[in-house]
């Protein structure tokens, strides 16, 4: 695996160091409860799924290995910041859509997918799922999102040793530079979200927290691109327009979903938070993906500010 840069290096290493803390936080978390989070079957669902994805990954190598034309080395079209388009950076932003999915495991699809597999464990005879109510949302949540994590790392990995053998050909399409040779920035927005879903079992503050700052992103990256006039940081060609409509989608996003469950002060008072991390790290333009840190950052922040709230 070829590593150019130090950004590159970065965010290749930064994702498996929160992989390893996010491990730390299931066991912690898991320790609470009492139990796994991931319960029988939900453990077993998940193997599952890496296996299925290991065998359509080989299946597909070795069709890429069977068809002549595919035996030249295949390159991709390395470009910068500055050299996407703005249908290519659209493209790229479009991968923030998929923080919609994070929406029906916490508002009935989690409750009703728990159901369906509590009906088919009676029907065949097996342990019940031991999970208390409060907690289904979140844990059909993880599940998914860990699903997720397979579905695209383990392509992924075969993208980095051999570009050709790479399963989502689409997604090298929107790499930039210091993407081709390390983790894409789809990795990095689903490993963010991992601690956080991990951490915030409570479906509004979850949602509310990481939608947020992935809907931000994505509006001050196109909106920066479209109509952006004042240059703040030209290695990243951001603007401070932006960053400004990404801080006030930020805001905007987050209170919609804390106004559901919150008083208004403590919702003033989280998406704050979340907008005003969000501004900082976007305005930094840190060389770690904004894709993991945001999510990362603000879901730390909230739970330790919940918490406070909640001894007080």
């Amino acid at each position: 695996m070829k590593l150019k840069n130090r950004k590159g290096v970065l965010n290749s290493l930064v994702p498996g160091i929160v992989l390893f803390i996010s491990i730390i936080a299931y066991l912690f978390q898991s320790y609470q409860l009492g139990h796994f989070i991931l319960v029988f079957p939900l453990d077993l669902i998940l193997v599952g799924h890496f296996g299925v994805m290991l065998i359509v990954q080989q299946i597909y190598v070795y069709r890429v290995k069977k068809d002549k034309k595919s035996n030249g080395e295949s390159k991709p079209v390395i470009k910068s910041a500055k050299d996407f388009t703005m249908n290519q950076e659209s493209g790229r932003k479009a991968l923030h859509l998929l923080g919609f999915l994070l929406i029906p495991p916490y508002f009935g699809m989690g409750l009703l997918y728990y159901n369906i597999l509590r009906v088919i464990l009676d029907f065949i005879n097996a342990p019940s799922m031991n999970i208390s109510s409060s907690y289904i949302p979140s844990t059909i949540a993880l599940l998914g999102i860990l699903t997720a994590f397979i579905f695209v790392m383990v392509p992924e990995i075969y993208r980095m040793f051999e570009h050709k053998y790479c399963l989502l050909q689409r997604f090298m399409k929107i790499l930039r530079d210091d993407e081709i040779y390390s983790i894409g920035p789809h990795i990095n927005m689903i490993v963010g979200m991992i601690i956080p879903i991990i951490l915030i079992p409570e479906p509004f503050m979850a949602v509310g927290t990481m939608f947020s700052g992935i809907m931000a992103d994505g509006m001050a990256s196109v909106v920066g691109k479209k109509f952006g006039k004042h240059i703040f940081n030209k290695n990243n060609n951001k603007t401070i327009e932006g960053l400004l409509t990404g801080t006030v989608t930020c805001f905007l996003t987050s209170i919609i979903f804390y106004i559901f469950n919150y008083p208004i002060a403590q919702c003033l008072l989280f998406s704050s938070i979340c907008c005003i991390i969000f501004a900082i790290l976007d305005y930094l333009s840190l060389p770690i993906s904004d894709n993991i840190l945001i999510p990362l950052i603000t879901g730390f922040c909230i739970t330790i500010v919940y918490n406070i709230i909640i001894l007080f």
